[in-house]
């Protein structure tokens, strides 16, 4: 025998005479109830029931135990592992007491009782308040465990695949904990540093997961005044995918894709407020501050953010808004758009809107319950300035709805290069919209709908139609009046639109066109539910007497503009038929 391994020898004799000489029994039910008691002092739990104990002292020292069941203290978690196992220390063994390196919980369920109605913090805050009431705590490791979040009985939501290490702690030192879990079928990283203790500490949390990464660095006041500050950084592919992972269903957000927000951070009890906020919302910075607070479980985000850019277009694309469409008879769900309370007030340099681009652009959306009201502020758009408001309001009668739009100085022409719509139009003027109305759906909406519209606009051209060739032509004969007279464009001085609207129609109750030697008015009415266009049209010569009658009839998107082939006219007092 070498001289090392004689020592060594001699070292393991000492050790098995010292726990020969010691007065504590190892067996096994005295050793499994101190175990069980300082299992229960260094977790936080109560052990309520063992299958099996088992002592092994080579070639460490440690207790195993099958089965056990355990519950915290004041009963919010309660739970069974399949096999709990706690790694003894050698020196106070060998001193004959009992003592715990770390405890591994091995395929642990456990159940955690939770509010119906509450959210993540709220879960998570009865177990992080029991851990804090120890004033130690020994390494616990869990292994391939699941914890079932219920209320009533009902599970809200389960965390699978939980591998967690909770490092050892002693009195006043703050909770570390680092693993990973699958939440929602998402796999996530996460670890936390969470003081445990009165006074002004270091707080930490990371979150990694395919849809989020989260870091937050700050401080954590005592328990009397229970404030948070830090620096919050927070990343996402999809806003609407973050939501939901955390069960809130907001059709608002559907208007949101990527996100990156930095911020100061701050929390209260039921606030949070982001200061110096730098978010990029699909690329587009905005610059401003945010609050989220909770009232009655109600939460509300207000602020003010303002930026260079922002597309509104495809913001408005992304959300789930129902076509206007008379036949749709379901009934409108305000509630659904006005679940959470926003006061949000955006300012960008430049927005993009269905391919308008407008300048210096304040928009706003206010929505409380039963209140959902949005629109432009004020945006430059073209040379001039346009204006718009939605108001959609809970009432007896369904929802009360409240549209307003406006502009004053807008060139159609150059709007024209961005909206294919407004070809055919150009000149220089403005629009009104007002129309107040209440219906449960758009049937009723539609048919109770009453107010006001109308268009003036000067020095510009109508496209698709040569009125002014037409008249010369029809002076000289019948036969050359219905050639070619729908191609070219005609110039006009001015064109004014005023109509009524009652009934779920529209009335024209002024329409005129004017250029250097014609006269155009339109009369008639349009369906508002159908979108069928009924009117009729006088064009006349401002030099004679010579009228030209039409019809405009059809669909409001492809509408048909005839001359009406068999009415009369009555130049230098003959009267002559057109040919059909």
């Amino acid at each position: 025998m070498t001289r090392r391994a004689a020592i060594l020898a001699l070292g393991l004799v000492a050790i098995l005479g010292l726990f020969g000489f010691q007065s504590w029994d190892v067996a096994v039910g005295r050793v499994e109830r101190r175990a069980v008691s300082a299992i229960e002092e260094k977790t936080g739990f109560v052990v309520k029931t063992i299958e099996r104990a088992e002592i092994a002292l080579l070639p460490l020292p440690r207790i195993s135990l099958s089965h056990v069941g355990f519950s915290q203290r004041d009963g919010a978690l309660a739970g069974e592992a399949t096999r709990v196992r706690a790694h003894l220390r050698l020196l106070p063994l060998l001193m004959g007491r009992i003592s715990f390196d770390r405890i591994d919980l091995i395929a642990p369920q456990i159940d955690v009782a939770v509010s119906a109605d509450g959210g993540l913090a709220e879960w998570l805050a009865p177990p992080l308040a029991e851990l804090e009431r120890l004033h130690s705590q020994s390494k616990i490791v869990v292994r391939g465990g699941s914890v079932f979040l219920r209320a009533g009985g009902a599970i809200q939501s389960v965390v699978r695949d939980l591998n967690l290490v909770i490092d050892d702690r002693s009195l006043n030192e703050p909770l570390d904990l680092a693993g990973s879990l699958t939440w929602r079928g998402v796999s996530t990283e996460v670890s936390l540093r969470w003081p445990m203790a009165g006074g002004t500490a270091k707080t930490a949390l990371s979150v990694t997961s395919p849809i989020m990464n989260l870091r937050f660095d700050g401080t954590r006041s005592g328990p009397e005044e229970s404030m948070i500050n830090g620096l919050l950084a927070l990343s996402t592919p999809s806003v609407p995918q973050l939501l939901g992972w955390f069960g809130e269903d907001s059709r608002l957000a559907a208007a949101l894709g990527a996100l990156a927000l930095s911020a100061e951070l701050q929390i209260k009890p039921h606030e949070a407020s982001f200061n110096n906020v730098v978010a990029s919302l699909d690329g587009e910075r905005l610059d401003g501050v945010l609050k989220l607070s909770e009232t009655a479980g109600r939460f509300a985000l207000s602020g003010t953010l303002a930026g260079a850019t922002l597309d509104l277009g495809r913001m408005l694309d992304r959300l789930p808004i129902p076509a206007v469409d008379a036949a749709d008879t379901s009934p409108f769900d305000l509630v659904g758009w006005t679940g959470r309370e926003i006061d949000l007030r955006i300012s960008v340099d430049a927005a993009r809107l269905k391919g308008a681009k407008l300048s210096d652009v304040a928009t706003y959306l206010l929505v409380k319950k039963g209140r959902f009201e949005t629109g432009l502020l004020r945006a430059s758009a073209y040379g001039g300035n346009v204006k718009a408001r939605l108001l959609a309001v809970s009432a007896p009668m369904g929802v009360d709805v409240k549209v307003q739009a406006g502009g004053e100085k807008v060139n159609i022409g150059q709007a024209a290069g961005d909206l294919p719509q407004l070809a055919r139009l150009s000149g220089t003027g403005g629009f009104h919209l007002n129309l107040d109305g209440a219906g449960r759906n758009f049937d009723e909406l539609l048919g109770s709908f009453t107010g006001r519209t109308g268009l003036s606009l000067r020095q510009g051209e109508l496209g698709g139609v040569a009125l002014a060739d037409l008249l010369r032509r029809a002076e000289r004969g019948p036969v050359q009046t219905l050639q070619d007279w729908r191609q070219g464009r005609t110039p006009f001085e001015n064109l004014t639109a005023n109509a009524s609207i009652g009934g779920g129609m529209l009335f024209l109750n002024e329409a005129l066109m004017s250029g250097s030697s014609y006269r155009l008015n339109l009369n008639g009415h349009a369906s508002l539910r159908s979108r069928i266009l009924d009117m009729t049209a006088s064009l006349a010569s401002t030099s004679g007497t010579l009228k030209l009658p039409f019809l405009l009839k059809g669909p409001v998107d492809a509408p048909r503009f005839d001359i009406q082939t068999e009415a009369f006219f009555s130049p230098a007092g003959a009267t002559l038929l057109l040919p059909r």
